[in-house]
């Protein structure tokens, strides 16, 4: 089987990071391609994925030209598109393939016009695509990275947090969406001692420049996916104001860290499944007395259960699904 990937973005996230796992389980057995943007996350890209995976970028003026020509050549069995941008501009009429689409966001019923089937992420998104879709659906979670790598360099001195420190973490791109401004905001104004808040990430970094003069505050501009960096945390905070489904709280997961986070549409059907401490949105309240409790409590290294977020097991009904269009 051929498999294109097809992605327009220009940065490097859970998306990409998805494209990327996804296109490496499938390389054994198919034809993988990863078809995308000219662009610096090419880089990324191919730092994580296997030298079978072929790679077609191709440039933003007149893309759908491009991608006319590229299909046409590979000849495809299945076009898998990352999100709205990719799936809009596929076409049916360029040959005799199925096309999917990874719900990744919010869905545009404009933008999936010419998909045959849609990949879910959680339940809210099923339930709303089913009134809207007329082709197949199917549910399945994302998945944290398997082979967790440990960091020798002392990060902690490296960054020049104190060694008696406590260290509350989070993980992702700096935009409104996760909620980096009010964590940071929040952190501020508590003001706990020998406590120190690191947030990693990449994107816009204007917010943080409010809190210059806290010496506790640490930002980590990062670009690909910082998994060893959960090593130094003692607790993970995630204050999303809204998520597709929220990879970052999974790869804290499987670093056993305590979590405070807060609960939205992307995570409510499988978030209330494992102890983790849970506020609501924007809440200055609830997290300000979360942040005071971890604190106090400090509390220990947790195992959860993760066998519903299984790599291979999930590519591989990601398989069937493609089989049975």
């Amino acid at each position: 089987m051929k498999i294109v990937h097809l992605i327009l973005s220009k940065g490097f996230a859970g998306t990409e990071r998805y494209v990327c796992d996804l296109a490496n389980y499938q390389k054994d057995n198919h034809k993988v391609y990863i078809v995308k943007l000219k662009s610096d996350n090419t880089k990324y890209f191919k730092k994580n994925t296997s030298k079978a995976i072929n790679f077609i970028e191709m440039s933003n003026f007149f893309k759908s030209i491009f991608l006319k020509k590229i299909i046409k050549k590979i000849q495809p069995d299945i076009v898998h598109t990352h999100l709205g941008d990719a799936a809009k501009i596929i076409k049916k009429k360029w040959g005799q393939y199925k096309t999917v689409a990874t719900m990744h966001m919010n869905y545009n019923p404009k933008y999936f016009k010419n998909i045959d089937g849609i990949i879910c992420s959680n339940n809210h998104q099923l339930q709303n695509i089913k009134k809207k879709f007329s082709g197949s659906l199917f549910k399945s979670y994302l998945w944290p990275i398997e082979n967790v790598k440990k960091n020798k360099i002392n990060l902690k001195k490296k960054l020049g947090i104190p060694a008696d420190y406590y260290i509350f973490g989070s993980i992702g791109r700096f935009h409104r969406q996760k909620g980096f401004d009010f964590l940071a905001s929040t952190f501020d104004k508590v003001n706990l001692k020998k406590t120190a808040l690191v947030l990693v990430g990449n994107g816009h970094l204007d917010f943080i420049k409010k809190y210059k003069h806290n010496k506790n505050i640490f930002l980590l501009d990062h670009s690909e996916c910082p998994s060893h960096l959960y090593q130094i945390f003692d607790a993970a905070v995630f204050v999303s104001r809204w998520e597709s489904f929220g990879i970052t709280l999974l790869e804290a997961m499987q670093h056993r860290l305590p979590i405070i986070s807060t609960v939205h549409e992307g995570n409510k059907d499988w978030v209330n499944k494992f102890k983790i401490l849970k506020i609501k949105v924007d809440n200055f309240k609830n997290l300000k007395k979360s942040l005071l409790y971890f604190r106090k409590l400090k509390p220990k290294k947790i195992s959860y259960d993760l066998k519903d977020f299984k790599y291979k097991t999930l590519c591989q009904k990601i398989q069937k699904f493609y089989q049975d269009l």
